[in-house]
C-alpha cells in the first residue's frame, strides 16, 4: 500500500530523528520514535497521537537536549519539522 505523500515525509522525519538519537545515545527517546514511527508508517493515526503526546508534561520531549552543541541544534530543527508534520495531521484528521 502507497502512504499519503504528508505521512510518508512524517514517517521519514521520524526515522531521522531516531537515527540522530540513537546517535547521541538517547536510545530511550528513539525506541520511543521508532515505535511510532512503525505505527505511522503502517498508516495508524495513533502514532501521530502519540507523537504530539510526547510533547505534553514536565519531562517532554520539548525540553530534551543533547550534550554536543551541533547535534543539539539538529535535534532542535528535526524535532520542529517533525512537530509541524504532525499538527499539519492532526488539523487534517480533526
Amino acid at each position: 500500500m502507497t502512504l499519503h505523500p504528508q505521512i510518508a515525509a512524517f514517517a521519514a522525519q521520524l526515522d531521522d530523528l531516531s537515527r540522530l538519537l540513537r546517535a547521541q545515545g538517547a536510545r530511550p527517546w528513539a525506541d520511543r520514535i521508532d515505535l511510532i514511527q512503525r505505527a505511522v508508517a503502517d498508516s495508524n493515526y495513533a502514532g501521530v497521537t502519540r507523537f504530539l503526546e510526547l510533547f505534553e508534561g514536565e519531562v517532554g520531549f520539548a525540553e530534551l537536549t543533547l550534550s554536543d552543541e551541533a547535534a543539539d541544534a539538529a535535534l532542535a530543527q528535526c524535532r520542529a519539522a517533525a512537530l509541524a508534520m504532525a499538527q499539519r495531521l492532526a488539523r487534517e484528521e480533526g
